[in-house]
């Protein structure tokens, strides 16, 4: 998948983090006092100095707030289940706890705003901070419950947590609440009343239900009131603050005053003090099936109690109308004779079904598995051949297991093509049709884009076409585009590889404002440019279908400079890079693949005997090269690691 491979060799400069709140060696020896139900285990996954919230990227690296004036960014190189880098890519931020991923671009919830940046999975080396867009400067500036907590909701809106600036009192404007907006911070509206200060959201699968945690007033006792869990299934309820903690606790000078409307009752009432922080409702696949549907929520323990409660994983089990059926504890054992050694913060899925947890307090990310790993089974029918394919050309790997193949169909027939899915279970349907000859293929924002003759076609995921740019809208009539790239910024480059003699060969930049500039044109020496990938800032390498030749254009200047680097790869027609930045080059005359070390490096031939190997690309978990064999009509995949 071309949107890992950018990833490698774009980090060299950047150190590795390895201070963490607590010795490794003394978290992973204490690993062997956790409870866990039989069949589970807990690893650490990485050291994240002060972790607390989570967010998946569209590459699986995992980006995580802090407290402090840092974001982080772990990275999983080899998918081996830890981390071989963690990043600091922002450290200026005030109180950075908050973040979430939307579109491929990356949202920091601070004190006082709310912040956006490109797609930082493209390059970890971006200047984020130069990037930084505000898209939201109103919060309440007081740091008293000032660590936000932000998510996406099924409606395309941003939420975020507004707690009170105090033990109990009398909010004013947003404060206690619960705010949503557009991504692009507009429409702002106060979604949930009286929230005390919750620092954990999600939204129930089956209902698209809005459920959020929320921590009590202190001060009032060992045991009152009790933390909550809250289900919001529409905008402008209210749950309680200041007037009532859970069904029926009130504050001593909030006795005698009336809620301005009916209060919302929470849906659980857990320990007081246990303070419940972040959760997910499980999705995946790889814990045993009564967990599907469950809430795990991280409890980060009790501070002023007189007999420490909380630091702990609770499992709330629903039935089947949705509704919270029990609770219990999931695991625990960071709470030792009264001393803790551990604080659960945050929870986070991943892609093959483990989940990660934070811990601030050890400064540590915990991942949580259930017996034989799933990726080991490699999603998404990546370890079997898919055959029936009409003239396969082009293959992209959804990080969720889905992989999406170009179908040409008859060559040079109009509206014959299409865009089909498979389907992690190997099932398959067509995603998109009436194209022409689609060919390259990729994937940004959850958004595909299609080479297709002599257009390019933005296809979403629900099948939606978009024309991005037809024939007419090129400095020069395209002859026969064929593959695309795009970089971190939203530019698409696309490959015409001209005629069977190369005239009108060129490669294309289309800005996301949609202007086309010619990079090189048929005079370059390259012959017919086929495969694009992306080899830095201003650079890329290019296949030429009609040399057998690898090279690289560097358009950072004015005037493009072209530089061959290799040769021998017959009719060059696919780029890849693997996890480890190996680069892979497929041959389409000659059914061959070939592996590189680097671009100049003596090539090794993989596999051959293909009818004609199309445009390679990496499996979701890093683990398969994809090979569309476009004569034999088959996606093969091919063992890397």
């Amino acid at each position: 998948m071309k949107t890992i491979s950018r990833l490698i060799g774009l980090m060299a400069a950047v150190g590795w983090m390895t201070a963490a709140n607590a010795d490794l060696a003394d978290v992973e020896a204490n690993l062997g006092r956790l409870k866990v139900p039989e069949g589970f285990r807990v690893e650490v996954y990485a050291e994240v100095p002060g972790a607390r919230q989570m967010a998946l990227g569209t590459s699986g690296t995992v980006y995580v707030g802090t407290r402090g004036n840092k974001v982080y960014a772990v990275v999983d190189k080899n998918k081996d289940h830890k981390a071989d880098e963690v990043i600091t890519i922002l450290d200026d931020l005030k109180v950075g706890n908050g973040v979430a991923m939307w579109e491929g671009n990356l949202y920091v919830a601070e004190q006082h705003r709310i912040t956006r940046y490109a797609a930082p999975d493209f390059d970890l080396n971006l200047p984020f901070k130069q990037m930084r867009e505000v898209i939201y400067d109103q919060l309440p500036d007081k740091a008293h419950h000032g660590w936000r907590y932000i998510a996406f909701g099924p409606d395309k809106k941003l939420y975020a947590t507004i707690g009170a600036p105090c033990n109990v009192c009398d909010p004013q404007g947003i404060e206690a609440s619960i705010i949503r907006m557009d991504p692009d911070g507009k429409n702002v509206e106060v979604f949930a009343k009286g929230v005390r200060n919750s620092v954990g959201m999600d939204f129930q699968p089956g209902t698209n239900v809005l459920y959020f945690t929320d921590n009590g007033v202190d001060m009032m006792g060992d045991d009152i009131p009790p933390d909550e869990l809250n289900a919001a299934p529409q905008a402008g309820l209210h749950f309680g603050f200041p007037y009532v903690g859970g069904r029926d606790a009130r504050p001593k000078d909030w006795q005698n005053k009336k809620p301005p409307q009916a209060v919302t009752p929470p849906v659980v009432e857990f320990q007081a003090h246990s303070a419940n922080l972040g959760f997910k409702f499980y999705t995946g696949k790889q814990f045993p099936r009564d967990y599907q549907g469950n809430a795990i929520v991280a409890q980060h323990g009790s501070w002023n109690r007189s007999q420490p409660v909380g630091y702990q994983l609770m499992r709330v089990v629903f039935d089947e109308q949705h509704q919270v059926k029990s609770y219990e504890v999931f695991i625990e054992g960071w709470l030792n004779d009264g001393e803790a050694w551990g604080r659960p913060v945050d929870v986070l899925q991943l892609n093959d079904g483990s989940l990660l947890v934070s811990d601030d307090y050890s400064g540590v990310i915990y991942r949580v598995s259930y017996g034989e790993s799933s990726a080991a089974a490699a999603p998404g029918g990546q370890a079997s051949k898919v055959t029936g394919l009409n003239m396969p050309e082009s293959a992209v790997a959804h990080p969720d297991g889905r992989i999406f193949v170009s179908e040409i169909g008859e060559f040079g027939k109009s509206g014959d093509g299409k865009i089909t899915v498979i389907n992690k279970d190997g099932s398959r349907q067509t995603l998109a049709d009436g194209l022409n000859d689609p060919k390259g293929l990729d994937l940004f924002n959850n958004q595909l884009y299609v080479a297709d003759m002599d257009q390019v076609v933005r296809v979403g995921l629900d099948g939606s076409k978009t024309l991005i740019a037809k024939s007419g809208d090129f400095p020069e009539k395209p002859t026969f585009l064929n593959d695309i790239e795009i970089d971190g910024l939203g530019n698409v480059y696309v490959s015409d590889s001209g005629d069977d003699d190369g005239k009108h060969g060129a490669i294309y930049q289309i800005s996301p404002e949609g202007k086309i500039t010619q990079l090189i044109n048929d005079k370059s020496g390259i012959k017919r440019p086929n495969g694009l990938l992306l080899d830095g800032p201003g650079k890329l390498l290019v296949a030429d279908f009609g040399s057998g030749k690898l090279f690289q254009v560097n358009f950072a200047s004015k005037k493009a400079s072209v530089t061959l680097l290799n040769q021998g790869f017959g009719g060059a027609d696919g780029l890849v890079r693997d996890t480890d930045g190996v680069l892979y080059v497929s041959d389409w005359a000659g059914g061959k693949v070939w592996q590189l070390t680097e671009p100049r490096a003596t090539p090794q031939l993989i596999t051959e005997g293909h009818q004609s190997a199309a445009d390679i690309a990496l499996s979701a978990d890093g683990r398969f090269l994809l090979v569309p064999d476009m004569k034999a009509g088959e996606l093969v995949p091919l063992p890397i690691k």
